[in-house]
């Protein structure tokens, strides 16, 4: 498995998926006609450009890590930045790198896996969106 992975996201962020997401989230969606809400490129899949979801039902990015068994995996929490507003008609570039694994032991004794990894969200032309830093936890299943 790679610890980077890049892509551009396969059409610009549209004014629908703003109002969509604005909807989602309960914000007004009148305040959010052409500036994003800050969290949108969080939680988007729109970047990864996926047409189907895998076998989780997720159409956004994961990692194929090579765990020795079949684990569960639970988000631990994100650390974002915010450096500009995303607006409609923004070509979007994600790199999504892989920072740590760390080996962890659970209560029960069981091995468990602190992933850290970070995706930087620049616009096409070089200039820089958000950072989302992301803690999952994998656990045997």
């Amino acid at each position: 498995a790679s610890d980077v992975y890049k892509r551009q996201a396969p059409e610009p962020i549209g004014a629908a998926s703003i109002r969509h997401y604005a909807l989602a989230i309960g914000a007004d969606p009148d305040r959010w006609a052409d500036e994003a809400p800050p969290t949108l490129l969080c939680d988007t899949t729109q970047v990864t450009g996926n047409r189907s979801p895998d076998v989780n039902g997720y159409l956004g990015h994961t990692w194929d890590l090579p765990f020795p068994r079949p684990t569960t995996m639970i988000r631990g929490g994100n650390d974002d930045t915010f450096h500009r507003p995303v607006r409609a008609g923004d070509p979007i570039v994600t790199v999504w790198r892989l920072d740590a694994i760390v080996e962890r032991t659970d209560n029960a004794g069981e091995p468990m896996a602190l992933v850290t990894t970070t995706a930087t969200d620049r616009r096409q032309d070089g200039s820089l969106l958000a950072t989302n830093t992301e803690t999952l936890i994998h656990r045997v299943a």
